[in-house]
């Protein structure tokens, strides 16, 4: 079976936080669009994504990341149950990153040298992965 998430988007918000144990945590927003069009007008469905980082991971992400950067992240989708404050059993969606690659800013299609381009963290990518 196979559980993965991955998310090419902007930084929207950033907590970072460290445990009782001493465990870095980091929980970001992440924004996603996806742009199409229907009854011949055109729209923009604007989704928004749960983040969750540990240790090194959330390191990196606290000393580098900054709001409206963005980031690759790949990793696999987690639920978790709660109570709301209403009395009503609710579920959160988030993902585990695994993985997190920058994507340097004014970054355009023809690029001298594409394999410095990106900050690799523990994935294969490259900026010339990216479809557009």
């Amino acid at each position: 079976m196979v559980n993965q998430a991955t998310i090419l988007g902007r930084v929207g918000k950033i907590d970072v936080r460290t445990t009782a144990t001493g465990t870095k945590v980091c929980n970001l927003s992440m924004v996603t669009t996806k742009k199409f069009v229907q009854n011949g007008e055109k729209k923009e469905k604007v989704t928004w994504h749960n983040i969750t980082m540990f240790n090194k991971l959330a390191e990196l992400a606290e000393k580098y990341v900054a709001i409206g950067d963005m980031l690759y992240v790949q990793g696999e989708m987690e639920n978790q149950k709660y109570m709301a404050q209403d009395g009503m059993e609710k579920t959160k969606h988030y993902i585990i990153a695994h993985t997190m690659n920058f994507i340097p800013k004014g970054v355009k299609e023809q690029k001298a040298e594409p394999a410095a381009a990106v900050q690799d963290f523990g994935a294969d990518f490259l900026d010339d992965d990216i479809a557009f």
